[in-house]
């Protein structure tokens, strides 16, 4: 599963998925929307900022499921800077974007003109069978109208695996990260003045056996959340702190090869959420949940590979009258390469989120129900073309509330040479919910224009 990801060459060459190694790790079990290789996520989920993957290095081969975004472009993939068995990937980001309703609200909305600055590096290792590597990144929006709104995003990240033997090895990862809280999101707080910040720890460490008819798969994996006060409209703090939470996972994967490339797997996994300080009403969400899954996984080397699954998942909280969620589990995520030009990637979760216990309309948490479609077209060999659709299905615990979210996007990417590059994006979000204010419809257009070494 996660070690289909990791593809090692020698001292000379770096693997193009060492970037994506920090995020299939320590996020272990994320949504399959934003990594698609688990059953299971650390909840909350915050996007964090990231830039293009790493490169491929010139002459790495292709392979069936190699993606179009993934193929490698030697005359157009950067080069790096080389120090020792280390390779450096910085970036830089500039985006303009325009949009239609920043607040996220029904109408009447309000628009606005946003810059964002993003400059991001990769400080990848190519040893032959081991890896340590160091990731970080900015994100600043500055908005023209609004500088109330203005937000500084930030991570730093480090990841590594010890090879065993030639089957077998440990992996694990940390991050430390200052983010925000989306508008666009059910546990921001209609009141706030400006969006709540946190900051977010993670860590994670794993065992695998692969390569064998049989193999398995142990993680474990904790994330503490610690949330700012924030301002509220008209004056006034909003404290925050009942949203911090502590997140505990376990996770065991055991797997049979029925065919060549084809793998059934069961996966079990546990996690314990804790909220450290009481909520308002003196009641604290912790909880306890579990969930197992039956799945099958197609190996990358066909045109049609990834994995899919299904199960039974449920959340138990420990204080009376909260009740629990329980239901179904399925999801999956599967590349298909239409042609050598274009690429199909389907993605389904069915996760439990968390909600903000300062929110009266969000209940104790909700059952998130994602489906997802993806396609790159290669119309040139530096010019690709991306078009998506997502739904998502929200039920809440506690409260009589659905909600459900339509979103639609198209984007370019062109490639100017191995250093700059300039890209564009339209996305389209609708918000339907059962709470009177919670509705909405946004727009948002993007340029952006790059360099990368």
């Amino acid at each position: 599963m996660l070690g289909e990801c990791r593809r090692f060459a020698q001292a000379d060459r770096i693997p193009r998925y060492l970037l994506a190694v920090f995020y299939l790790l320590t996020a272990g079990l994320w949504p399959i929307s934003v990594m698609g290789q688990a059953t299971e996520p650390l909840l909350p989920v915050p996007p964090v900022p990231s830039g293009p993957q790493a490169p491929a290095p010139p002459g790495q081969p292709t392979y069936p499921s190699q993606t179009v975004v993934q193929r490698p472009r030697p005359e157009l993939d950067p080069l790096g800077l080389r120090f020792g068995d280390f390779f450096w990937f910085p970036r830089g980001e500039l985006d303009e974007a325009y949009n239609s309703n920043i607040f996220a609200t029904p109408s009447p909305t309000i628009a606005d003109a946003i810059t964002v600055l993003q400059p991001s590096f990769d400080l990848l290792s190519g040893f032959p069978r081991n890896a340590l590597n160091l990731h970080g990144g900015a994100t600043t929006q500055f908005y023209a109208i609004h500088p109330d709104q203005n937000t500084q995003d930030g991570f730093v990240s480090t990841d590594g695996q010890l090879g065993v033997d030639a089957g077998s090895s440990l992996y694990g990862g940390a991050e430390a990260a200052h983010l925000h809280v989306p508008r666009t999101s059910t546990n921001s707080p209609g009141n706030a003045a400006q969006p709540v910040t946190y900051w977010n720890y993670t860590a994670n460490a794993g065992y695998r056996q692969t390569g064998l008819r049989v193999g398995y798969q142990a993680d474990i994996a904790v994330q503490d959340t610690q949330y700012n006060a924030v301002p509220i409209i008209g004056g006034g703090i909003s404290p925050q702190s009942p949203s911090d939470t502590t997140i505990s996972q376990a996770a065991l994967r055991g797997s049979y090869e029925l065919i060549p490339d084809y793998l059934g797997y069961i996966r079990v996994a546990g996690n314990l959420i804790d909220y450290p300080h009481t909520t308002p009403g003196g009641v604290r969400f912790n909880s306890t949940g579990y969930r197992a899954d039956l799945g099958l996984q197609i190996l990358p080397r066909h045109i049609i590979s990834g994995e899919i699954y299904a199960g039974y998942l449920s959340q138990i909280y420990s204080a009376s009258g909260l009740g629990s969620i329980s239901g179904y589990d399925a999801g999956g995520r599967l590349v298909y390469n239409i042609t050598r030009l274009t690429t199909a990637t389907f993605t389904g979760l069915r996760t439990i989120v968390p909600s903000n216990p300062t929110i009266g309309t969000t209940g104790a948490s909700y059952l998130a129900t994602t489906v997802t479609g993806n396609v790159d077209h290669e119309l040139f060999r530096n010019l690709l073309l991306n078009a998506s659709v997502g739904y998502e299905n929200d039920t809440y615990l506690g409260v009589s509330r659905t909600d459900n979210v339509f979103s639609v996007s198209i984007g370019f990417k062109y490639l100017l040479n191995r250093n700059l590059y300039m890209g564009g994006s339209y996305n389209y979000q609708q918000r339907n919910s059962m709470i009177t204010g919670s509705s909405y419809t946004q727009n948002v257009l993007l340029l952006r224009l790059s360099t990368q070494f």
